[in-house]
């Protein structure tokens, strides 16, 4: 076979001793019930719509409860709904949206009207239909979860950006409150016991990723190649009819090859991408034989609670059911053949909307979690299958590039050079290369020379107020200086974080560190950069609760010592749990999860 030429070339076991409960928030956090009412640039940029610091935050429910106005308390109740939000909300909204059980948008509003009671007095009301049966089987569950563990109490766990702030006692609600016209309270639960991570979460078993119907092994050329968890079927899906697969990929690897220049950074070549990836690669008449990918599945991820709140367009925060993760590892064939750490991360947005459709995604997940359901069994992944199909075929998403529902390709580096590297790749349908993928900005991270700046340092403490509300976004330009990174590096993952003399808030400061790419693959959650290795092995700060859920993983601030705590698979868990078995007000409490790795 002739050497290949770039000029002619243009995708657990959830064990531990006790059962608790997750939620974000309950009735009477920290304030007063309510009373019960009278009766009745240079390269095409990352396509994500950044927020900006000046973005008014999500409405933060601290209560909500429901009054039946039927007399028959069923699952379309006609119920009045009130809300009063957190204290230093007070005065900000002047309504707050929710979407009642029969999936309708509701309108809550404080202006002694359409059963509001009283004008003005932070209580925020509106009627909607609510599923009352189905918060009375909440209960249930509730109470039979503890009955299983009568010695240990149920609790839930409140998040803020994915940090764990506080633990929360759980009690099944009376069934005395179960009647018209008295306040029953409303409040997300999530019951850890019912979710099991490695089969609902985070897939890893090996009689998933080496199934031989449904992926491809390049080293020992076994599997099917056409399987539909292979780097060739997403591909394939992902170039439709607009362009071949192997020339989509070629063009998407060959950026590798040369300089870069994005938002003013210049990204420098890695020229490894020829002899270690596309030479050894087999070839068709000069184009890459996608059946014989150089990329090798090592993981799926289920990211739902990336739709929760109003995150970042394209992480998330455009589509409720969230995101379907890949991950690859490249395969090296440049001398035998060895798994390298090259991580090609596919992370598409479900392009699932409305309460009700997207508790039917979560129910199918929760599905999988059914211990009559064996890990890896062929009812296993035949249940899996169906489910990222619906995300990833041709077609699945209309109104994005190719019909596509992929948000971006984002890839951690350490076999083409060092050091470590990130960079992230979105599908344009306009522009030079229509219909390819472009490599863009990253989110929500600075250029590297901006850490440890006077220019950080101004933005940090301008914006205080928005990154503590995780509110804020990164801008291309700051203080007349390009200012979103392009190729985050991590040198030394033990110390690497931004930071800069004279910041006022340091809890700002990490929350924006945490935030970044290099932030979160390092220091921030000491992690050695990869949060999933090419082997599949999972850092500590993904992995802590996948054997034992009551212990929460702790990290010191490099900055002052702070130590804070994360419990990033419970957080995950909860909000599967939660979508998939509760009402759709529950969804209202949601607060955004801006990180995006």
């Amino acid at each position: 076979m002739k050497k290949w030429s770039p000029k002619k070339a243009l995708g657990l076991k959830w064990a531990g001793s006790g059962v608790l409960a997750i939620a974000l928030c309950m009735t009477g956090c920290g304030g007063e019930a309510l009373e019960s009412p009278a009766p009745l640039e240079e390269r095409p940029q990352a396509a994500v719509a950044e927020p900006t610091p000046t973005n008014k935050p999500a409405p933060i429910i601290q209560s909500l409860d429901v009054v039946a106005q039927d007399d028959v308390l069923g699952t379309a109740t006609r119920s009045l709904v009130r809300v009063r939000l957190a204290q230093s909300q007070q005065g900000l909204f002047t309504e707050v949206p929710v979407v009642s059980d029969t999936g309708k948008p509701v309108v809550l509003r404080d202006q002694g009207t359409e059963g509001d009671e009283q004008a003005g007095d932070g209580v925020f009301s509106g009627f909607a239909e609510v599923d009352l049966e189905l918060h009375r089987k909440t209960q249930d569950r509730i109470t039979a979860a503890q009955n299983r563990q009568p010695n240990e109490p149920l609790t839930f766990a409140v998040f803020n950006n994915r940090e764990l702030v506080e633990e929360r006692r759980v009690v099944a609600l009376s069934s005395d409150v179960f009647r018209p016209r008295v306040p029953i309270p409303v409040t997300p639960v999530g019951l850890l016991a019912d979710v099991r991570p490695a089969k609902s979460l985070i897939i890893t078993h090996p009689n998933v990723i080496n199934d031989p119907t449904r992926t491809y092994d390049p080293c020992s050329n076994s599997g099917n190649p056409n399987g539909v968890w292979t780097f060739n079927h997403l591909m394939t899906e992902m170039a439709s009819t607009f362009v071949t697969p192997s020339a989509l990929t070629e063009q998407w690897l060959l950026q590798w090859n040369a300089n870069q220049t994005l938002n003013g950074w210049t990204v420098p070549a890695r020229t490894q991408v020829v002899p270690r990836i596309l030479n050894p690669w087999p070839k068709i008449a000069g184009t890459l034989d996608m059946t014989k990918s150089a990329f090798k599945l090592v993981a799926i991820f289920n990211r739902l609670d990336l739709g929760k709140g109003n995150g970042p367009v394209g992480y998330g925060g455009s589509s409720g059911g969230g995101e379907l993760r890949f991950v690859f590892a490249a395969v090296d064939k440049s001398a035998g053949c060895v798994i390298r750490p090259l991580l090609v991360i596919f992370e598409y947005g479900v392009p699932i909307s409305g309460c009700l459709n997207v508790k039917s995604w979560a129910q199918q997940w929760m599905q999988l979690s059914n211990p009559l359901m064996v890990l890896g069994s062929p009812a296993y992944n035949a249940a899996l299958q169906a489910l990222t199909e619906q995300v990833v075929v041709a077609g699945a998403a209309p109104t994005k590039p190719n019909g596509n529902a992929i948000n971006q390709i984002r890839t951690n580096d350490f076999m083409l050079a060092s050091p470590w590297e990130l960079r992230e790749f979105h599908l344009f349908d306009t522009g030079a290369t229509p219909n390819f993928l472009s490599e863009t900005t990253v989110a929500l991270t600075p250029g590297d020379a901006r850490n440890n700046t006077t220019i950080f340092r101004d933005f940090v403490n301008t914006n205080q107020a928005a990154i503590l509300a995780n509110t804020y976004g990164v801008p291309a330009t700051f203080a007349s200086v390009n200012f979103l990174g392009a190729n985050p590096r991590v040198p030394t993952p033990s110390s690497t974080f931004w930071r800069a003399t004279g910041i006022v808030n340091n809890t700002a400061r990490h929350k924006f560190s945490f935030n970044t790419c290099n932030g979160c693959h390092a220091r921030e959650t000491n992690t050695p950069f990869t949060h999933i290795g090419e082997t599949g092995a999972l850092s500590a700060f993904l992995s802590t609760g996948m054997v034992n859920p009551l212990t929460p993983f702790n990290v010191a601030d490099p900055v002052d010592g702070t130590v804070r705590s994360f419990f990033e698979i419970r957080d995950r868990a909860q909000h599967l749990d939660s979508t998939a078995n509760q009402s759709c007000l529950t969804r209202a409490f949601d607060m955004r999860n801006l990180a995006v790795h």
